[in-house]
């Protein structure tokens, strides 16, 4: 006997394995994100550092730190996840500051990295935005210690 039954998928068997899949995806996303911008955090956190040694280099020549042109360095990241800037420049120390860029800019409470150093003493900061600062404890997850 020959049987003329077709084999496949229905198309309500294809509608749900795309729901299921659908769900599994928005569900799994949220969980990928937080150590997917921890991994691009690295990108300003690198850069704020080669920033900070800079500086040094460039003060032992000169009388006071210097504006991120006379560093003659690029104000995106190698990545292009931050954007730097040097502010507050004087003969004893300055601000420098990582703001998040393009899809980094959605990580929310890392979103600014800033390195400050006044008179010696350094600072290691973060928040959500450059009035913001975060606890202690964020601060350290920011800056992975």
């Amino acid at each position: 006997m020959i049987s003329n039954q077709q084999r496949g998928f229905t198309l309500i068997e294809m509608i749900v394995v795309t729901a299921i899949a659908g769900i599994l995806a928005a569900t799994a996303y949220p969980s990928f994100a937080g150590p997917l911008f921890k991994a691009r955090r690295t990108d300003g956190l690198t850069a704020l550092l080669q920033v900070q040694m800079s500086q040094e280099r460039w003060r032992s020549d000169h009388s006071s730190y210097a504006s991120i042109a006379d560093l003659k360095i690029n104000a995106t990241t190698s990545m292009g996840y931050y954007q730097l800037s040097v502010n507050d420049t004087s003969a004893t120390g300055f601000i420098a500051t990582a703001t998040g860029a393009g899809t980094q800019a959605k990580d929310s409470a890392c979103k600014v990295l800033r390195v400050i150093v006044d008179g010696g003493n350094t600072s290691y900061v973060s928040g959500a935005n450059e009035q913001a600062a975060n606890s202690s404890a964020d601060n350290k997850r920011c800056w992975n210690l």
